[in-house]
């Protein structure tokens, strides 16, 4: 009887023991957070390529407060000023409370909301801080920064035209090369003539990414990799010359129709200079299709200076504009400067009509 006593005396401890356990339980209910404050070390700054690897500001926050200690994953927003960040340029971050851009970083964040280079532009920068999906999460206040971006000169030193509207058709190692435009390097330009047919273009020959086609809208639409959407064609409506652009920075494609009856035909045109003695051109390689576009690959053995010309005599050549003597890629000018080519193996393109070169080294 004693025994059975003192079991059931022990259940009854062990039981209150458990309930009084289950009241004194603190349960954590996260609140609505406090917004974090945002910080910057810099609100204005003219941004220099020569400076791109030089930190150009430090963004700083402080931590929300949910109601309990919890880990916090932060986003930071970039858009121009007066878009209410739509769209924006989002940078998801980990529970860190600072971040760091250089001078090349902020200039691409630039150019990505559309701030224009070399004038002074407004940026609103922003955090948000979250510690689940199913809280809210807060958003700092918004910062201002005056950036003043600089020009940098995109990948591609030519960009291809590939499709039936072209000589190559779609076979992407056979495109028409692009030049890029004489003030903007993100502007690509063809003068030349093209079928009625579709259009694409490609940043790197033989392959079909990155490449730029029509969205639904019938504006630009960018495949940066090969598992990204595959674009649509832009049209060419009938057989003719034409001067095509198109601008990466702002993915803008326009093309419009040029009057070649006044360009004259050349039956050759090469390239002269140190190499062989000035007295002949080495031929390019043109075509029917296009008989003003000029190509080839040729190594130069060692460093020299060249022109293009015809190959009956010095009635028609052309070289650079002064003071761009050294640039392999241009406008050339009739009866222009030499051009002075380092030694290597380049695919070397050159349209007659308008006197665009471009000397891409493999």
């Amino acid at each position: 009887m004693k025994a059975i006593f003192n079991k059931l005396f022990l259940f009854l401890a062990a039981s209150l023991l458990f309930v009084s356990c289950e009241k004194d339980e603190t349960k954590v209910v996260a609140t609505e957070g406090t917004s974090p404050q945002l910080t910057a070390t810099q609100n204005k700054q003219v941004l220099t390529e020569a400076q791109k690897n030089d930190t150009a500001v430090v963004f700083s926050w402080t931590k929300p407060d949910f109601g309990y200690s919890a880990a916090v994953s932060y986003s930071i927003q970039f858009a121009k000023k007066g878009t209410n960040f739509t769209p924006a340029k989002t940078v998801y971050l980990s529970n860190v409370q600072r971040k760091g851009y250089t001078v090349a970083e902020m200039n691409a964040i630039a150019a990505e909301i559309g701030l224009a280079a070399f004038t002074a532009g407004e940026m609103e920068v922003r955090v948000s801080g979250e510690i689940s999906a199913e809280i809210a999460a807060v958003t700092s206040n918004t910062a201002t920064v005056n950036i003043t971006p600089y020009l940098s000169e995109p990948e591609y030193q030519v960009i291809y035209m590939v499709g039936d509207a072209t000589e190559g058709g779609w076979d992407n190692a056979k495109g028409t090369a692009m030049f890029r435009d004489d003030n903007d390097a993100f502007i690509y330009t063809f003068t030349g003539r093209f079928k009625a047919g579709s259009l694409k273009f490609l940043g790197i020959s033989g392959k079909w990414a990155p490449q730029w086609g029509a969205n639904a809208q019938g504006g630009v639409a960018f495949r940066e990799k090969d598992a990204d959407p595959d674009p649509s064609s832009f049209s060419i409506a009938a057989d003719g010359y034409y001067t095509v652009s198109l601008n990466i920075r702002n993915n803008v494609f326009s093309i419009a129709p040029f009057d070649a009856s006044s360009s004259t035909t050349y039956n050759s045109i090469g390239i002269i200079g140190v190499n062989n003695n000035w007295d002949s051109i080495i031929p390019m390689n043109t075509s029917s299709f296009n008989p003003h576009f000029w190509h080839f690959k040729y190594t130069f053995a060692t460093s020299t200076t060249m022109k293009f010309r015809i190959a009956s005599g010095w009635s028609a050549n052309w070289g650079p504009a002064e003071g761009h003597e050294t640039e392999l890629r241009g406008k050339g000018v009739a009866g222009g400067e030499n051009l002075t080519v380092p030694a290597g193996t380049y695919q070397v393109y050159f349209d007659d009509i308008t006197g665009h070169y471009v000397f891409v080294k493999e």
